[in-house]
């Protein structure tokens, strides 16, 4: 066993490396497993024998900005304020799994394959396995609009969905040399089964074939059957135009249909190719820094620190662009509407040190923002509680496909100057007119918060932010 000490250490940081995240893995390599390791299974965290092939899994948030990720708590624990909010569904994710969060409807795991190193392997099908039936998960359920993983790596390819209810043989072809690994992320989504499941990977190692176990760090994964979203269809309008994600709570479960009722929301944009970013943070975030470290890559600078910034809880500074989403799912043929939106605005001053000031801009810097698109322009003040965005705004609402509800966005830009210690904090009145004249009035947030746009003293340029940054990264502050 203590020859064996250097090589499985190796193997652990190398995977764990290769797939970007520091979580314990799963080694495991037998035979076909029923519910519970069989005699064939190694002893220990399911390490493998030598010279066989080994596999790494573990949950994962999701795929695309267009990803929903829900999941239900158990009783007796409280979400974290941290957790919840615009940019917070990493923080969501961690904080929910490391709790034994069930997640409902649909799954991600990530997983590797590593080929023993004196012959190659190559993977020919997955399927997905049920386990031990559980009873329904009951306690806070959890959801995440706009799931990304960020430990993912990009280069991590999605090998396609496996279904509990209709359990099939997903057929693929990847291969790795000796000793190499080769990986990817499966969805896997369920109806009716509260049950633990992993998936069987057939493989094979020359001329011999073998299946291997992927699992959640030694244990089976989880699903439970999917509840109504917490969101309302409005909600995840804006992420499509560069919105972040959103991290929401509800306590207990609530299933059925999601509702008909019209919706509307409101989101911050986040910056884009060629578009400047201004921020302010309570400390330093030497994150920053490692990100813009010389990357020569137009416009993903600038995007990937504010994504930081974001998580981190810095605020928008100066100018930023919001969404207005309106959403009808019960619409068919009347889809012409007038919106109206002003702003219920509270003037706040900073307490203690001066914010941290963080800019990125474009290589050939000028005053761009991400509104090309706005409807509307307004710049705050101390005298102004009350502010008119649109009046009389007609919007066509219009559906993407036959099962999508119809939606229209609109755009709109906020401009706040002055001493670097003042804050607004604004909530949205939005009243939405059907051709009937029937109006409806809607208050709407930042995901149960008022937004937050910190003053940006008049004049400022790239020379005088503290930490600024052009879009190759080079650091000008």
């Amino acid at each position: 066993m203590n020859g064996r000490r250097p090589f499985l250490v190796a193997f652990l940081l190398t995977a764990a490396v290769w797939a970007g995240v520091a979580v314990p893995w799963a080694l495991t390599d037998h035979e076909p497993a029923p519910a519970e390791p069989g005699p064939g299974a190694s002893a220990g965290p399911n390490i493998a024998a030598e010279g066989r092939s080994r596999a790494a899994g573990r949950q994962a948030l999701g795929l695309a900005w267009s990803s929903t990720w829900s999941a239900t708590v158990p009783e007796g624990t409280d979400v974290p304020d941290g957790a919840l909010g615009a940019g917070r569904c990493s923080a969501l994710f961690t904080w929910a799994t490391g709790r034994s969060a069930v997640p409902r409807g649909t799954a991600t795991a990530a997983f590797t394959l590593t080929a023993p190193e004196d012959r190659g392997l190559v993977v020919r099908s997955l399927r997905v396995v049920k386990g031990r039936a559980l009873p329904p998960p009951k306690g806070t359920d959890v959801e995440c609009l706009g799931a990304v993983d960020p430990g993912v790596p990009t280069s991590m390819e999605w090998w396609g969905r496996l279904n509990l209810d209709r359990p099939r043989d997903l057929k693929v072809s990847r291969t790795a040399g000796p000793g190499a690994t080769v990986g990817g992320l499966i969805e896997t989504s369920t109806t009716d089964c509260s049950c633990q499941w992993w998936i069987e990977a057939e493989v094979w190692e020359g001329a011999k074939r073998r299946t291997i176990r992927i699992d959640d760090a030694g244990a089976p994964f989880t699903l439970a059957p999917p509840v109504a979203g917490i969101g309302t269809p409005a909600q995840g309008g804006a992420l499509k135009y560069g919105a972040t994600d959103v991290a929401l709570a509800r306590e207990g479960a609530a299933a059925g249909r999601p509702s008909q009722a019209l919706s509307v929301s409101a989101s911050r944009l986040l910056a884009g190719d060629g578009q400047e970013m201004w921020m302010v943070a309570d400390r330093e975030v030497p994150e920053v820094d490692r990100l813009t470290a010389n990357l020569d890559v137009p416009g993903a600078v600038c995007r990937r620190a504010e994504r930081r910034l974001v998580a981190d809880g810095a605020l928008p500074a100066g100018r930023a662009a919001y969404a207005v989403s309106v959403t009808d799912p019960s619409a068919r043929e009347d889809l012409e509407r007038v919106v109206d939106v002003s702003l219920k605005v509270r003037k706040t001053v900073r307490e203690g040190p001066p914010p941290q000031g963080y800019g990125c801009y474009p290589a050939q810097w000028g005053l761009q923002s991400n509104d090309g698109q706005s409807a509307g322009s307004v710049r705050l003040s101390r005298d102004t509680p009350h502010l008119p965005v649109l009046t009389g705004e007609p919007v066509q609402l219009l559906r993407e496909t036959d099962d999508t509800p119809a939606t229209s966005t609109l755009f709109f830009t906020v401009e706040a100057w002055g001493p670097d210690e003042t804050e607004y904090h604004f909530t949205l009145d939005v009243t939405v007119e059907d051709a009937s004249g029937k109006r409806t009035h809607h208050t709407v947030d930042d995901a149960g918060r008022p937004f937050v746009l910190a003053a940006r003293p008049d004049g400022m340029a790239p020379r005088h932010e503290k930490y600024a940054y052009y879009e190759n990264g080079h650091k000008v502050g």
